[in-house]
């Protein structure tokens, strides 16, 4: 009988040509407020980053944290095309997510593709779509919680959606990179701004009526949904005192935080239990915000108090595996961890 497979549901690649022309353009990346230069091969930080460009260091790591496949993603914080024009966002979409779709074909069990789309005109948004669906098989749609400051649950966004819906592929939510000058003191942009930004966004999709008018649809939102699935008991209170906030849905807003789930890279056991507590072991999937997060990711879901091997195992392989689609169990080719 094969072990079942382990799953990080947030890895990342980078195209460096993509990466470099967003340096060239000055852009904020969301690393604060100054643009950050990729390393080169033999410079100090390539230990670090040199997987998200070289498939064999990614699986060298992912083989020594005992992982078998991973969902990798653009990092939309650092690489992201929200600041191009339209038609030069789909341009840099388009190769980035052709990057992903060369490591997928070169290493298909071990990769499951994502891609990211040039939100900021959703004609050409919905054209990538389809290309990278029935041309490149990439399975899952990589956005950023905002384009220009509109959330994901804004009407605008509608056709999204449906395309999402009609084309069956699940939704992969990251933080946008903050780039407001209040947050850059501390590097509050990563440590406060980042939560904040996934609170927004998941507010958005909630009150916005997403799972109401679409509830077939799989969203997975990082770093655990950020702050809002801890606080939300203040929405259901809303309901209440404010009505008409909740005039798009038919629950308290606390109701549907099981319609999505959440990634486990929170930096915290404690912080984990309560969102294990909150939506359940079911709705939560490992990720490593590879090559950032945690150096052992599947020992700091061991550490909360109270998980079960049938959890763990959710956590780890079959929330993943029911998410993607996958069928069977792969021929493992990295150490057991369960």
């Amino acid at each position: 009988m094969p072990v079942s497979p382990v799953i990080d549901f947030h890895a990342h690649v980078i195209d460096p040509d993509v990466f470099k022309q967003t340096i060239s353009h000055s852009v904020i990346t969301g690393f604060g407020a100054r643009p950050m230069p990729f390393p080169e091969p033999g410079s100090p930080n390539w230990g670090l980053l040199g997987g998200m460009v070289d498939p064999g260091i990614q699986i060298r790591d992912m083989h020594r944290k005992g992982i078998d496949i991973s969902v990798i993603s653009t990092p939309t914080v650092i690489q992201g095309t929200w600041w191009a024009e339209p038609p030069l966002a789909a341009e840099l979409d388009r190769r980035g997510n052709e990057r992903i779709a060369d490591w997928v074909k070169r290493f298909p069990q071990r990769f499951v593709g994502s891609f990211t789309l040039p939100m900021q005109d959703l004609g050409l948004a919905l054209k990538e779509m389809d290309y990278a669906v029935s041309r490149l098989g990439l399975k899952v749609a990589n956005v950023s919680s905002n384009t220009g400051g509109v959330y994901l649950g804004d009407p605008r966004f509608r056709p999204f959606w449906e395309a999402v819906r009609d084309h069956g592929v699940t939704v992969l939510i990251h933080p946008h990179g903050v780039s407001d000058p209040h947050f850059q003191k501390f590097a509050l942009w990563n440590g406060v701004g980042q939560p904040m930004e996934a609170s927004l966004a998941l507010a958005s999709l909630i009150y916005e009526g997403i799972f109401e008018s679409f509830p077939e649809v799989q969203v997975v939102i990082v770093h655990g949904g950020g702050y809002l699935p801890h606080y939300a008991a203040r929405l259901d209170r809303n309901a209440t005192a404010y009505p008409f906030s909740t005039q798009n849905i038919k629950r308290l807003p606390s109701e549907y935080l099981r319609c999505l789930y959440y990634d486990s890279c929170v930096y915290s056991p404690d912080v984990l239990e309560a969102l294990i507590r909150r939506v359940g072991a079911d709705r939560v999937v490992l990720g490593t915000d590879y090559p950032f997060g945690e150096a052992d990711p599947i020992a700091e879901i061991r550490k909360c108090a109270g998980l079960s091997a049938s959890d763990l195992e959710n956590i780890v392989s079959k929330t993943p595996l029911e998410i993607l689609g996958i069928a069977r169990s792969p021929v493992r080719t990295a150490p057991a961890v369960l």
